[in-house]
């Protein structure tokens, strides 16, 4: 799903869209000058094809710096550079998690969907440039 939304979103000049397998103690300085920013992943659950959730800080304790939450990174964010962006995770329902290439059917309608959800968000959220 993350490709694809940052693919959707890379001719947008108002957003900065970047893909990461997973987040790092780095993306705390990549959101860092940022005003908002959105957490794009899968999801196995959800009632509807995507839903965008206001996040909060919050540090949490794991074994090892190579993977975090997004909560996680706002709160790095937060604890090193003294501010932290509004932050929102979309989740995508997805289906089918089997390693392989291209999603589902519905794993593509979802995403359409979630889609339409981010360019929303994003023309009331951002100036038009």
């Amino acid at each position: 799903m993350g490709p694809r939304i940052a693919e959707a979103l890379a001719g947008d000049g108002r957003v900065r869209a970047e893909f990461r397998y997973q987040l790092g103690v780095e993306d705390a300085l990549a959101v860092r000058d940022c005003n908002v920013v959105v957490f794009a992943d899968a999801a196995k659950t959800g009632e509807g094809p995507a839903a965008l959730t206001p996040l909060e800080p919050q540090a949490g304790i794991t074994f090892t710096t190579h993977a975090l939450a997004p909560a996680a990174v706002l709160a790095l964010c937060r604890e090193l550079y003294g501010r932290t962006p509004r932050a929102y995770i979309l989740a995508v329902r997805g289906y089918d998690w089997d390693v392989g290439e291209g999603l589902s059917e519905g794993a593509e309608r979802n995403l359409a969907a979630a889609l339409a959800l981010l360019r929303d968000f994003l023309s009331k959220s951002l100036p038009v440039i």
